[in-house]
């Protein structure tokens, strides 16, 4: 007989939420906490279902297991012609140690055996961190992390300093953490000095994605252009801000564009609150920025606007005016 599937057994004053997460995650084949919280469920309730799920292999790189699925939908099924749909009993906690896996379920061996592009978050995280604690394994470590930090963008801006204060995890393996992170940021800079070529704001998004996803506050960059529109050096930091906004004067703007030999440039801020839709602010910013690119012949070609998810804006296209 197959075991029970993990959420079929809650305590019953939460029959209701569980529910209420299936409804919302089990229409897409990608369950993330984004669309689970959209549909109105709570983060937190959002984040633990998800770790059950991955915990119990029922979501496996971020991705449903078919029969999990079809489990949970039949589940959903029986509740909507009222009959039970979820067991009352007490819930397990969610709990996972190395030693009770499978060698071949261990991040480590998965990742040398599949790939290490087939490990989940917390696999990832998990294998950073090597080691667990006497009273919370390495696999528990990395799930309450991710919970806490709000999934691996607000994980990643966290300090070394910071999270040896306030993690649980100690200074060795908060230090391993944040130059695992440090790792993945110098290389999209890296990235930049090939010079590749932006012609539209969906190659911008894509190729400052990875700089501006870890920040807790809005920057302001400049992306110099040649005139094969390819970029000449690293995005440079116009001026930064809290999350409330960010200072972009267009003199230091284009002292920078200047000063690369550019001859037309990009602007690009983030949205660290997740919803790169530009504001009345950024309109007029974009319209400062075009005026004083005519004058200097050295063209804005756009304002793009980055958020969290690989989402994003371009004022060119939602507002052409700005640019007249």
């Amino acid at each position: 007989m197959a075991p029970p599937l993990v959420l079929s057994v809650v305590t019953a004053d939460r029959c209701d939420a569980v529910r209420r997460f299936l409804r919302a995650v089990l229409a897409v084949e990608l369950p993330c906490l984004a669309d689970a919280t959209a549909q109105g469920v709570p983060p937190a309730e959002a984040s633990e279902f998800l770790l059950r799920l991955e915990y119990a292999g029922e979501v496996a790189a971020g991705r449903w297991q078919p029969q999990a699925r079809l489990g949970y939908q039949r589940l959903l099924e029986r509740s909507a012609s009222s009959e039970p749909a979820v067991a009352v009993t007490r819930c397990a906690p969610v709990t996972r140690q190395l030693e009770t896996m499978a060698l071949s379920e261990r991040p480590r061996e998965k990742a040398l055996s599949s790939g290490i592009e087939a490990l989940s978050d917390i696999e990832l995280i998990a294998l950073v961190l090597r080691t667990g604690r006497p009273q919370e394994g390495v696999l528990e470590a990395a799930g309450r992390l991710l919970r806490e930090r709000d999934g691996l963008a607000g994980l990643a801006r966290c300090s070394a300093g910071d999270l040896a204060a306030r993690s649980g995890i100690g200074p060795a393996r908060a230090a391993q953490l944040a130059a695992a992170f440090e790792i993945g940021r110098r290389i999209a800079k890296a990235t930049l000095r090939e010079r590749p070529v932006v012609r539209t704001a969906e190659a911008v998004a894509a190729l400052l994605a990875p700089l501006s996803a870890s920040l807790g506050h809005e920057e302001l960059w400049c992306l110099a252009l040649d005139a094969q529109s390819r970029v000449i050096g690293e995005p440079r930091v116009v001026s930064k801000g809290d999350v409330d906004g960010t200072d972009a004067g267009p003199r230091a703007f284009f002292r920078m564009a200047l000063s690369a030999g550019a001859t037309a440039c990009i602007a690009v801020h983030n949205h660290p609150g997740g919803d790169p839709t530009p504001s009345a602010q950024d309109r007029a910013v974009t319209q400062r920025l075009a005026e004083a690119g005519r004058t200097l012949d050295v063209p804005l070609v756009d304002h793009v606007v980055l958020a969290a998810g690989g989402r994003w804006a371009s004022l060119r296209s939602l507002d052409p005016g700005c640019f007249r």
